[in-house]
């Protein structure tokens, strides 16, 4: 049965602030059923409180996970499948620049398991429900960083010399060639498969990292757009029918534009694919 549109399911990861709370927020106010993916229970609710103070009527859900953790992100997409047999719209919003070297639960540097591999093997867990909308859609937020990115498949996710901007960059650079992959894998199917720019944005993203980041993004901040001019792409790519039919491409904002030469090899996105996979223990489900 179709859903008329003001009832599309659309998850936001890292929706507890900046982007993806001001997305969560847009969304909600187009009459969509807004489901928030956060790490910070606290957090969470306040934007779900923040939200509904600003669209009263607001149909929104929190779900809670931490996104470098692979368990989780298994548990969290369970609890979605369970509660939404279709969902319309994944966008996979939480990203973080660690400002020294972390590892996750699973050993992996904690910038490419929350950027990479949760969003990986997220949408690969609710391809299913994502297949079964009418014409869904995943959106990948990435970043023109990805232009400064290299992968290298002896040490992904495992650097030899750690670097939070380098592997900030490595991160989003994966989010490209996943989304290029995907879009290739479900090619004759109604699902599309884009990834985005946002701009630079006034947030708190990068206020967890070292001392030189947080300066950067504050001193910044008169230069940076708002987030909710920062959610404008993510909003365009989940509600136009302009982009209905387009998979496998990149926006800047609302534009279409072109990644890197780099990142348009497919024979890296494959291998990059299967190392996921691996990584993630998706090969395995």
């Amino acid at each position: 049965m179709n859903k008329p549109p003001q009832n599309k399911v659309i998850v936001i990861t890292g929706a507890s602030s900046g982007i993806g709370k001001a997305t969560a927020e847009a969304l909600a106010q187009e009459g969509m059923q807004v489901v928030l993916i956060c790490r910070n229970e606290a957090k969470g609710k306040k934007a779900l409180e923040d939200i509904k103070r600003k669209v009263p009527g607001a149909n929104l859900s929190l779900h809670l996970a931490d996104l470098s953790s692979m368990q989780e992100v298994r548990k969290l997409a369970s609890e979605l499948q369970e509660a939404f047999p279709v969902i319309d719209v994944l966008i996979n919003n939480a990203g973080l620049i660690p400002g020294h070297l972390e590892l996750s639960e699973e050993g992996y540097e904690i910038g490419w398991a929350t950027n990479h591999l949760a969003p990986f093997l997220l949408t690969n867990l609710l391809i299913d429900q994502l297949l079964a909308a009418e014409q869904g859609r995943v959106i990948n937020v990435t970043s023109e960083a990805h232009r400064l990115g290299q992968i290298d498949f002896s040490h992904a996710g495992l650097p030899e010399q750690y670097s939070a901007l380098t592997s900030y960059a490595d991160s989003k650079l994966a989010n490209v060639f996943f989304t290029y992959e995907l879009a290739r894998r479900t090619e004759f199917t109604n699902l599309t498969v884009n990834c985005l720019h946002p701009g630079v944005v006034a947030s708190n993203f990068g206020q967890n990292s070292n001392f030189f980041i947080r300066n950067f993004f504050r001193l910044g901040r008169l230069f940076m757009k708002s987030p909710a001019a920062g959610a404008q792409g993510s909003v365009h790519l989940a509600t136009s029918p302009y982009v209905s039919k387009l998979s496998g491409k990149y926006f800047k904002g609302k534009q279409l534009s072109n990644s890197s030469k780099d990142s348009q090899n497919a024979h890296v996105a494959r291998r990059l694919w299967d190392i996921s996979a691996e990584q993630t223990g998706f090969e395995l489900s």
